[in-house]
């Protein structure tokens, strides 16, 4: 192994392991969370900043508090950024944090004029948008990213047959890049609901106060404006209300996402198991043993499939946590905070580690090639084959084919002594099937007679990449605008004179 060992297992290894992999296999064993609200101070330090500016607009606030509090908050930021500023349990939360060292630095009477017109309560929902807006790019970068990888593969591996599989038995010929297809277009569903969820987020709830607004004459528009969203939640008493809802629907929409992760996880486990041997995982994304110095451990994949359905409890919790609440704010939706964090913070790495194993991946094509061999692949090509040419119903041709698989035992495959017998039975002579048993043992022309859309055959898998590719390009396309939306309304908001 090269470089430094910190691990207690690899010394049979020929590679390092992977540090991401490593970090979200530990996930927090060694690792210390930082508080729920020190991840929501820089959002809170930007809608602060988009408030009194807005407040200057309407003239509630006047030219030298909001240059005091502008430079209050860049302070803060300075300090937070160097290790000198904490939060302080006693205070609460981020946003009473934040208004202290405000009145601190810029003075009292500018200090307290900043809560002006709103409530914690739209604070926190506006923080926790800003936030999950956040994520959601993050967690669509990390599939489409992933999405491409697959598809360079499955490219690749379009002609690279393999059993395919249905209740863990062998099935029908296919082929990997059909596989990796299959798990491509369920990823896309992906990207679409975080499309959705990400359009849902990104409206702005600040102005909404304790949910039945303010008499002070605020701008919701604006403050809009400054926080890159394209429209404010009109309805105030909702914007409070539904502070549940977005994590949940967010929550949900990583969790559908970690679902199809964890079927590409189960598949690697399957696959790559040394009993079965169609796959290998690189050294660099294995784990050992502490005691069993042979072991090659796919840890990466299950703790894919363990965060899944961890991360489906939180969901279903979430899912629940508004039950029998009036409308308004509840001090039950505070958990919500914890719950969507702890999600995100656990699942967005999954695409990219994921992404990692799956290019290292080696692909024992020969060893797939002998599989086909096994497990009667061919069986339901040889009745739709006998039904097509006989002009037979195609349970007829089911039930010889059934007979054949029989007489042929243990063969894997059928021979043309049990077709014959089977044929025999039916009335019908071997001459039914002259020529279709050669085919049945050339699983590249069994397979390459499903040419219709979305099949396994070569040129159709190759159709699937293609519009494939071209259509996570548009779907991941809508994270670089939105990016660059947001970086540039939060540096206007940083750099605001007035």
């Amino acid at each position: 192994m090269k470089g430094k060992k910190n691990q207690i297992w690899g010394g049979h290894l020929t590679q390092s392991p992977d540090r991401l992999m490593v970090e979200f296999c530990a996930g927090r064993d060694v690792a210390a969370l930082p508080m729920a609200d020190e991840t929501l101070l820089p959002f809170d330090l930007w809608t602060n900043r988009a408030h009194a500016i807005m407040l200057h607009k309407q003239s509630i606030l006047k030219t030298p508090a909001l240059r005091a509090i502008l430079k209050a908050l860049t302070a803060l930021e300075k300090d937070w950024e160097a290790g000198r500023f904490h939060l302080d349990p006693a205070l609460e939360d981020v946003h009473v944090n934040v208004e202290r060292y405000v009145t601190r630095s810029a003075g009292s009477d500018a200090g307290g004029r900043l809560h002006t017109g709103r409530s914690r309560n739209d604070q926190v929902a506006c923080d926790m948008r800003l936030f999950m807006r956040a994520r959601l790019l993050e967690m669509g970068e990390g599939l489409g990213q992933l999405i491409v990888s697959l598809l360079g593969q499955a490219h690749e591996h379009s002609e690279t047959l393999m059993p395919g599989f249905s209740h863990h038995q062998p099935a029908m010929v296919t082929s990997w890049g059909h596989w990796l297809c299959a798990h491509v277009q369920a990823l896309m569903r992906d990207l679409e609901r975080i499309h959705a969820a990400f359009d849902l987020v990104n409206r702005s709830p600040l102005g909404a106060v304790a949910g039945f607004g303010t008499s002070w004459p605020i701008d919701r528009e604006t403050t809009a404006e400054l926080l890159a969203f394209p429209t404010v939640d009109y309805n105030t008493l909702d914007c409070i209300s539904a502070r549940w809802e977005h994590e949940a629907h967010v929550a949900h929409t990583c969790t559908m996402a970690m679902r199809h992760l964890s079927l590409i996880a189960q598949d690697l486990i399957m696959l790559s198991h040394p009993y079965w041997g169609m796959l290998s995982l690189a050294d660099s994304y294995v784990t050992g043993s502490s005691i069993m110095p042979q072991k090659r451990n796919p840890d990466l994949a299950e703790v894919i499939k363990g965060k899944t359905a961890w991360a489906t409890g939180i969901t279903a919790g979430l899912l629940g946590s508004n039950h029998g609440a009036m409308s308004g704010y509840n001090r039950d939706s505070q958990l919500t905070k914890y719950a969507v964090m702890d999600l995100l913070r656990e699942c967005l790495p999954a695409p990219s580690v994921l992404k990692g194993a799956m290019e290292t991946l080696t692909v024992h094509a020969d060893v797939m090639a002998a599989r086909l061999k096994q497990g009667f692949l061919g069986a339901a090509d040889f009745a739709d084959a006998l039904a097509r040419g006989q002009g037979l119903p195609f349970r007829k041709a089911y039930d010889i084919t059934a007979n054949a698989v029989r007489y042929a035992g243990d063969a894997g495959e059928i021979t043309p002594k049990a077709a014959g017998k089977a044929l025999r039975e039916a009335g019908l002579g071997t001459k039914a099937v002259s020529g279709l048993l050669g085919v049945l043992a050339d699983s590249a022309a069994l397979l390459g007679q499903r040419q219709h859309t979305g099949a396994p055959a070569k040129y159709p898998v190759r159709v699937q990449v293609e519009a494939f590719l071209w259509r996570v390009s548009g779907m991941t396309d809508f994270i670089p605008k939105h990016r660059r939306t947001i970086e540039a309304a939060h540096e206007r908001c940083r750099a605001y004179r007035p």
